[in-house]
């Protein structure tokens, strides 16, 4: 068995580098070769010899660097920012003005999907011919790509860390071109073309019988009225009549939340049926009331995100569905392709395609049960492609199965946060761009720690793993992370391929890991070792073969993992401490810095040491402070071996929170650094809740915990535990002071609510309990004024909320007058 895993690993390899060494000749304008299909999401070329694994899809994808072309193909790199990291394979082909890439069609197609990307701020056409005949035109757009900075990301060129290159483009050509047809695509102008996915695009059906029609409820399909208001209506009759809605062919706009329940809702197909607009989305009910027996299927929805904002529920599907289906769907230009809430099970959703979005591709959140999610396609996605994250409520017995996830730009193709007996099985992930690998499974995020059995098997991860700046890490293609808590849940991973990993094949990381079984796992290919141990635990191996490493089979620098060595292992035997240098810098301060309470109009100096280990000189391009802080650069080239130290500086001018990354961008493959700075500008006339303490009786996640209370960001909110009043906050000012004044506060675009608060100093009652109106004309600002007292603690009590059943508040502000 050793044997032939190893040998179908070679084969594959073997593969890819005749069809590499194809492509001198196959893109240059010589003699048509056939382009060779690839398996779609990997650039692998077809026939690959690894059985039923990946999403069934109905296009046949072509790689633009396999083609013919007078363009140039870009040199292949993994490094963060750089555009070729982003590409499919790692490769694209480069075009100017007047150049052209043709695709030989190896099987007929009447559509095409182009993945491309263009300058910021451009647009420009690919010309499309068919044996020299006109075919189309395809308008590009940089409209949804390029995003600046750190998370939060901006369109903000200054913010430098450029990244989010790609984009995709479809059109259909009115008619159905045989195999053998050479597919000329042209630029008008400077533009990159990644791949082609050809397909066979089936007329449009019949509405089925006893449906009822979307049209006669007032949808437009032009899309020169807002069909959201018809279509909520439609859906409504559907569901009170008991019978299925059509929605025929038509690109209608939708700038709503579309809420369906116990309803059947189905277009022509995603070719033909377009839902699109800003802030269109189609949802259940919100959790813990999940809507049951809905059946969505076969239509688009299109949405007009262009950079990431998570103060915003905007998914292409989600809310909370049991006993549900979701089938052929295509989501594009969303924060989230398809995000979904528990406690909810039951939820099947089979085949479609999500691309080109800010976050994860899909979430099942919070206790999701007993679902299934198969046959998806998935690419170019701002977090991990396809997840379960746990993060109060244990999501249980799902099942990711048969799915493909390309080029997830930050984070995992597969992840698994906390949650009991779920299954990652026979998927494919390719090319993980920064901070992330193909599959991960970790204690992370505050998640339910994990429990029971997970399954991970049959998968295949192509190009996976990445570099971390900050972190003293590398990630590899599957790793485990208790960052939380330590992991004793079983966790058993079987019949998996890592193919061409650009660092470890395996890693354990952070605390104990115990309870972890790996059997009939190829590691065909990798950067360094097959094996990176960074946390204590024990797991056994067997039949574990290892080739193409570029270092000794395991890294350990004594971190007391145990390695049980079964039967057949081949490969990997060999220790060594310690990272060869792939290009990351070591900055001391990389956990942040604290200047405190620093009073107004005084300066406080910090260094932040940055050492290059090699291997070879990086270029420092730019260091960005936050605001409220300036900083002192003598570093350009940082030389093999040496430490550059920057002086950053913070003098607050008035009162306030002063948080926020400096951020080192560089040569670096790692992309760029950032260092959080804080510190409090102290004013006794100011806000005296900046900084300080805060406890609460609970909180419904880790992100909306009592510190956004004295974050001085009204984006950012705390809420309690839903249905279970009362409950408290309490804020620490540090020392006795003169109070009068509360200010409290929710997100601007919140709609109204009141509130029953009672306010307490230093446990004895000071303002009694009464409903308090948070309106947003008024800002969603509540001031509570009252005689001066002095005080260290302030508590307050709620007792009702008319908008949510919990506690609710962005900011607590206490002031002296």
């Amino acid at each position: 068995m050793k044997l032939r895993t190893a040998l179908l690993a070679a084969t594959t390899v073997a593969a890819a580098g005749v069809l590499a060494a194809t492509n001198a000749t196959a893109a240059v304008a010589g003699p048509a070769l056939p382009t060779v299909p690839t398996l779609p999401g990997t650039a692998l070329p077809l026939p690959v010899l690894y059985g039923a694994r990946g999403a069934a899809v109905p296009f046949t994808e072509y790689e633009a660097e396999h083609a013919r072309t007078d363009g140039r193909v870009l040199a292949a790199t993994r490094a963060f920012t750089q555009l070729a990291a982003e590409a499919s394979g790692r490769r694209a082909v480069a075009l100017d003005a007047g150049e052209w890439v043709e695709f030989n069609l190896a099987k007929p197609a009447n559509a095409v999907d182009v993945r491309y990307s263009v300058p910021d701020g451009t647009s420009g056409t690919l010309t499309v011919t068919a044996n020299g005949k006109t075919a189309g035109q395809l308008a590009l757009t940089s409209k949804y790509a390029h995003v600046y900075g750190n998370y939060p990301y901006t369109n903000d060129p200054a913010d430098r860390g450029q990244h989010h290159y790609f984009d995709d483009v479809r059109t259909t050509f009115g008619r159905t071109l045989p195999t053998g047809t050479k597919v000329r695509l042209k630029a008008s102008a400077a533009t990159v073309v990644d791949l082609a996915d050809f397909e066979v695009v089936a007329a449009a059906p019949a509405g089925p019988a006893g449906h009822l029609n979307a049209l006669d409820f007032g949808a437009d399909p032009t899309g020169a009225a807002d069909s959201g208001a018809a279509l909520q209506a439609a859906i409504d009759a559907a569901r009170d009549q008991q019978r299925g809605l059509w929605i025929p062919p038509g690109d209608y706009t939708v700038t709503r939340h579309l809420q369906v329940d116990r309803v059947t809702v189905r277009g022509a197909g995603p070719w033909h049926t377009v839902l699109r607009g800003a802030g269109v989305g189609v949802f259940g009910n919100a959790a813990p009331n999940p809507s049951t027996d809905v059946h969505l299927s076969d239509f688009a929805v299109f949405g007009e995100t262009v950079v990431r904002d998570d103060a915003t529920i905007d998914s292409g599907f989600g809310g909370a569905l049991s006993a549900s289906t979701i089938k052929n769907v295509w989501v594009e230009h969303v924060k989230v392709g398809m995000w979904f809430d528990g406690p909810s099970e039951g939820l099947t959703i089979d085949g479609g395609r999500i691309k080109n979005v800010w976050a994860d591709g899909l979430n099942l959140h919070d206790g999701v049960s007993r679902s299934t999610v198969t046959n998806l396609f998935v690419r170019n996605t701002g977090d991990d492609g396809m997840a379960m994250w746990s993060a109060t409520n244990a999501d249980t017995g799902n099942t990711l199965t048969r799915n493909t996830v390309s080029v997830p730009l930050l984070a995992n193709g597969f992840a698994v946060y906390g949650g009991r007996d779920n299954t990652v099985s026979d998927n494919v992930a390719a090319d993980t761009v920064t901070q992330g690998g193909g599959v991960h499974v970790g204690n992370r995020f505050g998640a339910n720690q994990l429990a029971g059995t997970t399954t991970i098997s049959g998968n295949l991860l192509v190009r996976t793993g990445s570099l971390v700046p900050n972190e003293p890490t590398q990630i590899a293609a599957l790793w485990f992370w208790a960052a939380d808590a330590p992991m004793t849940g079983t966790v058993q991973v079987r019949d998996t391929t890592l193919l061409d990993s650009s660092y470890a094949g395996m890693q354990f990381f952070g605390k104990a890991i115990t309870n972890v079984s790996v059997e009939r796992v190829t590691v065909a290919g990798a950067g360094t070792v097959a094996l990176q141990l960074q946390a204590p635990g024990a797991a056994s191996f067997a039949k574990v073969v290892a080739f193409g490493l570029g270092d000794k089979g395991v890294h350990d620098c004594a971190s007391g993992f145990a390695v049980t060595r079964g039967a057949g292992n081949l490969g990997w035997t060999g220790t060594r401490c310690g990272f060869a240098p792939a290009g990351q810098l070591e900055i001391a301060q990389a956990t942040g810095v604290e200047y405190g309470f620093q009073p107004i109009g005084v300066e406080a100096v910090q260094p932040v040491a940055i050492t290059n280990p090699g291997p070879k000189p990086v270029t420092v391009d730019a260091v960005v402070p936050p605001r409220g802080y300036t900083v002192d650069s003598g570093c350009a080239v940082i030389a093999v071996g040496a430490t550059c130290t920057l002086q950053v500086r913070f003098a607050p001018a008035t009162s306030g929170n002063y948080a926020g990354p400096l951020t080192i961008h560089s040569s670096s493959p790692a992309g760029p650094y950032v260092v959080g700075l804080r510190g409090i500008g102290f004013d006794p006339e100011g806000n005296l809740a900046l900084g300080r303490d805060i406890t609460s009786s609970s909180q419904a996640g880790w992100w909306i915990a009592p510190p956004n209370l004295v974050d001085g960001d009204s984006s950012t909110y705390f809420e309690s535990l839903n249905g279970a009043f009362p409950q408290t906050v309490t804020l620490d000012l540090g020392h006795q002071v003169s109070v009068s004044r509360i200010v409290l506060k929710l997100p601007a675009n919140w709609g109204g609510r009141w509130q029953t608060i009672a306010v307490s100093a230093d446990g004895a009652p000071l303002v009694d309990a009464a409903e308090h109106l948070f309106a947003p004309e008024t800002g969603n600002i509540v001031t509570i004024a009252f005689p001066a007292v002095a005080a260290r603690e302030l508590t307050l009590t709620f007792t009702s909320n008319t908008g949510w059943p919990a506690a609710q508040i962005s900011e607590f502000e206490v002031y002296a007058h």
